[in-house]
């Protein structure tokens, strides 16, 4: 049996292509943008935009509307860089295309799980994060 490695799993190492924009069919609010992260490493359990891209493929695609003050609840500890946002609409449409996904090395999941660690309740405190 042959393991199929472009499987989105637990301790994986995720690459999506990310865009955003004011209608479903209209990407309008950034260009795409490459977001990195080792998935299935909340302390709670999968995010719900984990939950999205559990089981999906290099290749895959996933849309969906995001209100503003539900950023937190879904991506919790995964920081997406929406400063590439041209504005900060209440509500908006993210589109992430599964780039790439492989195994992590060992050391990427220990500084992954280092910085969720570091991040406490309050993330980044910057504006790169998700929690705007």
């Amino acid at each position: 049996m042959t393991e199929n490695r472009s499987k989105i799993e637990n301790l994986k190492k995720v690459t999506l292509s990310v865009e955003a924009g004011r209608t479903q069919d209209s990407m309008d609010l950034t260009q795409p943008f490459q977001f990195e992260f080792i998935f299935g490493l909340g302390t709670e359990g999968l995010t719900p935009f984990e939950y999205e891209l559990a089981d999906k493929n290099e290749g895959d695609e996933i849309s969906f509307c995001l209100k503003r003050e539900k950023t937190r609840e879904i991506f919790e500890h995964l920081c997406l860089p929406f400063h590439h946002l041209s504005e900060r609409p209440d509500s908006f449409y993210l589109k992430a295309r599964v780039v790439k996904v492989a195994q992590a090395e060992n050391t990427e999941v220990v500084r992954a799980m280092a910085g969720i660690t570091s991040c406490g309740d309050h993330c980044c405190g910057d504006d790169s994060c998700c929690h705007f």
